[in-house]
């Protein structure tokens, strides 16, 4: 199935990261050197983050998350990234959405079905006020774990830790950005800015909605995410796609009851 307009970001959209952080945050080990290789495009899968908070009402924000990164990396041009539409379908085929994805077996098994090189897993294990992020970043072919990072604070200044994680992704990766490339990536991720991770637990609300294939709730649920993030791009996105199908799935409907009506009639003696 060709994937729909929204999820193809990696083409229709500018380059996407902000560098904000430092080369390598403290106390976040690396297990691996990646020797730089500004040549090679690395396919790479950012798969849904484990809510470990103990909270049910934050079980959406995961997957949140793992959009907006995909959004900020997807034109990054020695990144081709898993098209969030492909990551869901392959994830529900395999019943692996019900698994932990910060489990480096599990992420292994899913980056193979992806066809990626590597992988970005996380988990949150704290939200209000102090939110905690652990990651990894994981090579398909070894199951090696060359990076693993910590990044923390505030869950009302979320962009500066959505800039810290796109950060460790792109670091560990053996990929070299030039300065023009850079700053690019800046001002993509200031389209994508979004400081409250409630707005994204309400944005990715709307994206479970969507993935069920239930329009009209996706647009309910976008619809606030949208005002409340001030027009962010990756929200914005989501919302359009989410009118277009719920006006299709209207259409096609209709007709559905024209075509059962005309039958009826036909039948009759």
């Amino acid at each position: 199935m060709r994937p729909s307009p929204m999820f193809r970001w990696s083409r229709r959209i500018t380059l996407a990261l902000a560098l904000a952080a430092p080369a390598v945050l403290a106390g976040q080990p690396v297990t691996k050197a990646q020797p730089a290789d500004s040549g090679r495009v690395r396919t790479v899968a950012v798969l849904y983050f484990d809510n470990n908070s103990g909270r049910t009402d934050y079980d959406p924000l995961g997957r949140g998350i793992s959009a907006m990164l995909i959004t900020d990396l997807s034109a990054v041009p020695q990144i081709r990234l898993v098209e969030r539409e492909r990551l869901q379908n392959v994830l529900a085929e395999q019943q692996l959405q019900q698994l932990s994805m910060f489990d480096p077996a599990t992420a292994v098994r899913a980056g193979k079905l992806l066809g990626a090189e590597y992988l970005l897993t996380g988990a949150f294990s704290a939200v209000d006020p102090q939110m905690r992020i652990d990651t990894r970043v994981i090579r398909v072919e070894t199951g090696e774990i060359v990076r693993t990072a910590k990044v923390q604070g505030n869950a009302d200044d979320f962009f500066k830790l959505q800039q810290k994680l796109a950060h460790e992704l792109v670091s560990a990766l053996p990929i070299a950005l030039s300065p023009a490339s850079l700053d690019s990536l800046q001002k993509q991720q200031q389209r994508n800015r979004i400081d409250d991770a409630r707005v994204i637990v309400d944005f990715a609300a709307g994206l479970v909605r969507l993935d069920n294939r239930d329009y009209v709730g996706a647009v309910e649920k976008l619809a606030p995410a949208l005002t409340r993030s001030h027009d962010a791009l990756v929200v914005q996105l989501a919302y359009d796609e989410a009118k277009k199908r719920a006006s299709a799935s209207a259409k096609q409907s209709a007709k559905d009851k024209v075509r059962s009506g005309l039958r009826g009639l036909l039948k009759r003696p």
